[in-house]
Order: structure tokens, then sequence, then C-alpha cells
């Protein structure tokens, strides 16, 4: 019934508790999912407004800073200055960070160019010799670097015709500028036409100037395009788009001046300019368990961090316009949830903790019951075992004092058992007296040097009449060698111990059919012990561990036919444990023996 009350005390703490746990678990594993998203967010929301910026930036240049030559407007009317694009290696603009120790982009820029209505590839850093204004250039300027720029303006004109970027005008007159069908024929037969975003305000006298790097003759515009009206024009600009190789990426847009196209872009290294935009998440997902991958039509240009195959992709999404055809991937172990598992195992321990309290209270409640059961029973037996002498007593001197005893003999012999129920009494009396000092630790040890064959001696001297009283036979043998041995021993609780063993062996074997009992000295190899021994019923092999319980009995103590409290053995361990002794017991069939083992000799 206890052991129900228990489970059921531990079922009502442990599920509420079980089910906290779980809905922890969940909210952190929930947690953890959301910190593993946000550091996506914030992963692609970072890279996004980098490529945004710099992507601005260029995007909302002018059309202007593409030619070789730009008007600006001085007191008096306008000048002509050469364009930042004419220094090299190029460094204008956000897709170059220039490093002037080196003398490179740091972002990886080649070079800025356009390619003319005519379909002719101009670059500012190169100009083209056909030119009046080219032509001027290499006759005026002396290029010490004049073998690199060919190599870049090569370079741009390969990729250009790799990734089929061109412009040209049809070979027809467009008859009006404003006419819808006209600007759908031009979208239809010129390839890389793009509709326009903004608009940008110029002058004749800027148009011109940025007209003035294709003065040559043109046999591809005829009379009756009409690519200027009045002092103001507008031109029309589209946002830039990209094509990409294995190694470089193309940025190119197209404007319209009136109804002229031109291409303009600029040329930068793929690797270089993408490691160089996404140096603070490699720097930051170096040691994290993630991995960040930029794909291009199933090839995967850029890997930041240590993708290994545990991880599972958690985003693909595309980048901003114009990089939307790339895709960032971004990968994480599965979610181990160490902190989730670490409230688990602690709920767990939790649990285990309030099991083992509830089993430990649940034992220590059963083992005070046991105790105040025995101590009932120890109540029980004293009184039955002080009733028993005190009431032989009380007769004997009863029958003495009413002079109902005629025989001298007799009443002799009832005055020796008027003394021996007495010297009972005492025994038990005292029995309980060093029970109550050894429970209290209030025992005095008074460990001294003594022959045991000289204790054995005084105890067989004193204690041999008793035990012959009681129809026994005593015999005792000692081993030659420990005659002379003396130890540190506590004579008193030597004799206590020896006292209860016999008392014990007295009342356990009264009805064997060998009627002894035997004490022993022995020496065997540096142990010297004492053993008693009688040939009652012995004790069986399952209750030899519990006789040296306090108040523990083998005999329920309703249906006990032996006399006795409980406490003797429990006492003879308690003194054996304070003086340095052990106690031994064994069954010698029949019979029980009790061997006591005295500190080794060697220590002495």
């Amino acid at each position: 019934m206890e052991r129900l009350v228990f489970i059921s005390i531990f079922l009502v703490i442990a599920i509420p508790l079980t089910i906290l746990f779980i809905k922890t678990y969940e909210q952190s594993t929930a947690l953890e999912e959301k910190k593993v998203e946000e550091r996506i967010d914030s992963a692609y929301e970072s890279l996004r407004l980098r490529l945004s910026s710099d992507f601005n930036l260029e995007n909302s240049r002018s059309y202007k800073d593409y030619g070789i030559l730009n008007s600006i407007t001085v007191i008096g009317g306008n000048s002509r200055l050469f364009s930042e694009f004419f220094s090299f290696p190029d460094s204008s603009g956000p897709y170059c960070d220039f490093d002037s120790l080196y003398r490179q982009c740091r972002k990886g820029l080649l070079g800025h160019f356009q390619i003319s209505h005519s379909g002719e590839l101009l670059t500012p850093f190169y100009p083209d010799t056909s030119t009046g204004i080219g032509k001027s250039m290499w006759d005026n300027f002396s290029f010490d670097d004049q073998e690199q720029r060919k190599k870049t303006r090569d370079l741009i004109q390969y990729l250009l015709i790799k990734l089929d970027i061109r412009n040209g005008l049809p070979k027809r007159t467009v008859q009006t500028v404003d006419s819808t069908e006209a600007i759908d024929q031009l979208y239809d037969e010129i390839p890389d036409l793009q509709i326009p975003t903004r608009v940008e305000l110029t002058s004749e006298e800027e148009a011109l100037t940025y007209m003035a790097e294709t003065a040559k003759n043109d046999t591809t515009i005829t009379p009756d395009i009409p690519v200027f009206t009045g002092s103001n024009t507008n031109v029309n600009i589209s946002d830039l788009k990209i094509r990409m190789t294995s190694d470089y990426i193309v940025f190119f847009r197209t404007i319209y001046i009136g109804m002229l196209p031109i291409v303009q872009g600029f040329v930068v290294d793929k690797n270089i300019y993408l490691n160089y935009m996404t140096q603070e998440e490699q720097i930051a997902y170096a040691k994290l368990p993630y991995a960040i991958e930029l794909v291009y039509e199933d090839n995967v240009l850029l890997t930041i961090g240590k993708k290994n195959a545990e991880y599972e992709l958690r985003t693909k999404r595309p980048l901003p316009p114009p990089y939307d055809k790339i895709l960032f991937k971004m990968y994480s172990s599965e979610i181990s949830g160490s902190a989730d598992l670490t409230i688990l195992f602690s709920g767990l321990i939790l649990l285990i903790v309030i099991a083992v309290c509830l089993i430990t209270i649940y034992r220590f409640t059963q083992s005070k019951v046991a105790l105040a059961a025995k101590r009932q029973d120890f109540v029980s037996a004293i009184t039955h075992e002080l009733k028993t002498p005190l009431t032989a007593i009380k007769m004997y001197a009863e029958l003495l004092q009413n002079s109902w005893v005629a025989s001298e003999e007799k009443k002799q012999r009832y005055y020796g058992q008027i003394a021996s129920e007495a010297d009972r009494l005492s025994r038990l009396i005292q029995n309980v007296l060093n029970l109550s000092k050894l429970d209290g630790n209030r025992w005095n040890v008074q460990l001294r040097k003594e022959r045991p064959k000289a204790v054995l001696d005084d105890f067989v001297a004193t204690y041999s009449k008793n035990i012959e009283k009681q129809g026994f036979e005593l015999t005792v043998s000692t081993d030659t060698d420990a005659d002379n041995v003396a130890l540190l021993i506590d004579r008193d609780a030597v004799m206590q111990i020896l006292m209860n063993l016999v008392d014990n062996s007295l009342k356990f074997s009264k009805n064997a059919s060998y009627k002894m009992i035997s004490i022993e000295l022995r020496v065997n190899n540096g142990d010297m012990y004492l053993a008693v021994r009688d040939y009652g019923p012995g004790i069986p092999a399952s209750e030899m561990k519990k006789v040296f319980q306090e108040f523990y009995r083998v005999e329920n103590e309703m249906t006990r036919s032996t006399s006795g409290t409980g406490i003797g053995l429990s006492m003879v361990k308690k003194l054996c444990t304070l003086t340095n002794m052990k106690i031994e017991i064994e069954n010698a069939g029949p019979g029980l023996r009790t061997k006591i083992h005295f500190p080794p000799l060697d220590i002495y």
C-alpha cells in the first residue's frame, strides 16, 4: 500500500514536469530554428545590400562618363575634359576600390566599354584610332602600358563576342521619332535593345561632345534619323544587366540618344569581385556550422564556409537584380539542439533525482516503520524478559517469607534460584544500559595491553557456574602460542561480548541433543581470534546478514519459543567495530560458530 502511495506521488510530480520539459524542448527547438532563419536572413540581406549599393551607384552613373571627353559648364561657356575612364588601370566607380600601392582594383574591375550604334567596340582607356579624337590621343600621348591596355581591350572584345553582347542599327530609314511602330521595330531588330528605366536630360553640347568619339565616315545612319531636336534632348537609359563566363562578369546597358542606341558597360573579374564582396561572410562563417554557395546555371561560383555531407539546404533564393540569375544557397548542419538536449537531459536527471529521493524516503520510512515495529517487539520482549525473573524472585521470596518451606535444603535451593534470577535480571538491565551507551557514543573505550588468554580465563571463572546450572558443559581450548600474546584490547568489551555470545548459545540450543558450549582461542598466521560454538539449530542462510540489526530476531515475536530481546548480536557487532575487532558467524553443522577476530598481531 505504501509503495502505491509513493508511486502515485512520483507520477503526480513526474507527469506535469515531463509535459513542461517537452513543451520547453519544443519551444527551444523552435527558437533554435528561428535563430538559424534569422542568421540566414541576415547573411542574405547583408550581401544583398552590398551588391545593391555597388550596383545602384554604377547604374545611376551618367551616360557621359563612358565617353573619352566630357563637357562641363564653366564661366562663359563649356569646357571639354578627358573622362576618368581614360586612365589605366580603370579605377573609376564602385566596382574598383583602387589599391594605389599595387595599382589594381581590389574588386576586380577590368575596364569600361561602349558599343556604338554601328557595332564597334569603344574603350576609353584604349581609344579607337579610326576616329579623329582617338587618333589625336595616340599622336599626342605616350602610353607606357599600351600593350596591357590592348590586352584588356582584346579581352573585353572576346567576352562580348562570347556572350553575344552587341549593338547595331537596322539598315533602313526610321521615319519618325515618336512612332510607336518604329520603336517596336527597333526592339525587334536590335538584339540587346532594352526598355529604358530612367531619363537623363542632356544639352546638345554635352551630347555632341560625347558623340565626338564616333565622328568618322558613318554609313549606317541615314540623314532622316533626327538624333537631336532643339537645344536639349532626353537620353533614355536602361538598367544594367549581367552576363557571365566562368571567370568574368560583364555589366551592360543600352542608352538611347533620341532614337540612337548605344551599349555601355564594364567587366569585372568574377572571383575577385565575389570574394571581395563576401569578405564579411567568409570571416563570420569560417568556424560556424554554416556554408553559403553562390550558384549560376548549376555552376558553383563561390563557396563560403566548410560544407560537408551532413549539412542540409536551408534556403535557396535569387540575389537582387541584375544578379537574379545567381542563386544564394545557404546550408547548415542539422539543428543539433544541444541546448534542447541539455533541457531534456536536465529534466531526465531531475526526474531521476525525484525518483531516487522518493525511493530513499520510501526506504527510510520503511526502515523507520520496521525499526518502530522492532522497538515494539523489543518492548514486548524486554517486558517479558524482565517479568520472568521478577516473577520467579517474587514467588521464591513469598514462599520463604511465609515459612512455607520446611526443608532447609529447599530453602537453600530457593535462595540460589533468587540469586540466579537476580543475576539474570542484572545482566539484562546491563545489556540495555550498554546498548544505550553504544547508541549514544557514550561507551568509554579503554584500550590496554592485555593478554586475551587472561581475559578468557577470568570469564570462565565467573561464568562457568551459570553455564553448568543450565545443564550445559563448557569446554575451553587454547593454542599454546596464544598464552603469552598481549594486545591492545578493551577488557570490558571482550567480557561483554563473550557473555552475550554464550547467553545466545544457551538460549538457542537449550533443546539441542548435545548440550555443550565450546570456547576456543586460536592463533593462525598472525590472526588471533576467539570462537564460541554451540550445537543448536544455527541460523538460516537468508537471515545471516540480518541478525546484526538492532532488535532483529529470527523468530516472530508472537510465535517465538526462545527468550531474548534481539539486542545481543547487535551490541556485539557495535562493540567489535568500536574496539577494532571483527565478527564472523557461520553455521557449524550442527550449531553456530561465532568468531571474534582481534586486531592483527603484526601491528604490535
